[in-house]
């Protein structure tokens, strides 16, 4: 018996959609020999495990063993914090000289593993909302703040991308169901996929700081 079947449904289309571009960008990141692309790759690989497990938390949570749905559901909010931290990571290879750089990113790594700690007790959405949703914000201000990175040609797609990320929060969070059998959650799952296409499209266009032309 599935609990949840749209959300099961749109949710593992994402993860497929996410799947497929980490493979792209995973590829792309071999033949320009950036890390940036490479680190972004991770993070549609961890976006697509995360949807997943999301997906099977939402379609079998009543018939799964209660400490295996809750595992479930950890790793799901844990998975979406991690890909938000690599693509905080990978705009920081693009934009920051290595010496700041690395001060920087013990930072962003401190604070995820305070999430992650933190999730093993507080598992509720709000959290992955708040949490996802700063790192994004930190990762547009990145692109609209460095001159470098506003010369990009990556940095558009990226500021929208984040935009439909941010528009897609919002409609998870508004509790609007458009019919019973699609909810905010199914919503959310198909602006979110507008919004990882566009964050694909910047990501295939970053280059590392110390090789990017545009500097």
């Amino acid at each position: 018996m599935i609990t949840e079947p749209m959300t099961l449904a749109t949710d593992y289309v994402l993860g497929a959609l996410c799947a497929a571009l980490a493979w792209r960008l995973h590829a792309a990141a071999g033949a320009t020999n950036q890390r940036a692309v490479g680190l972004w790759a991770l993070a549609f690989a961890a976006t697509a495990f995360g949807s997943f497990a999301g997906g099977t938390y939402h379609g079998f949570s009543t018939v799964l063993p209660a400490a295996v749905a809750a595992a479930i559901w950890t790793l799901t909010t844990i998975a979406v914090g991690f890909a938000a931290c690599l693509l905080l990571s990978a705009a920081l290879v693009a934009a920051v000289r290595p010496r700041a750089r690395r001060w920087l990113l013990f930072g962003v790594w401190a604070q995820f593993a305070v999430y992650a700690i933190w999730m093993l007790w507080h598992d509720a959405f709000v959290n992955v909302i708040v949490e996802y949703g700063a790192v994004m914000l930190m990762t547009l201000v990145l692109q609209i703040a460095t001159p470098r990175l506003r010369r990009a040609p990556s940095s558009r797609w990226i500021v929208a991308g984040v935009g439909v990320t941010i528009a897609a929060a919002a409609v998870q969070q508004s509790g609007f169901d458009l019919h019973k059998n699609l909810n905010h959650n199914d919503l959310q799952h198909l602006v979110q996929m507008v919004a990882v296409s566009l964050l694909y499209k910047g990501g295939t266009k970053l280059r590392d700081v110390e090789t990017a032309n545009y500097v």
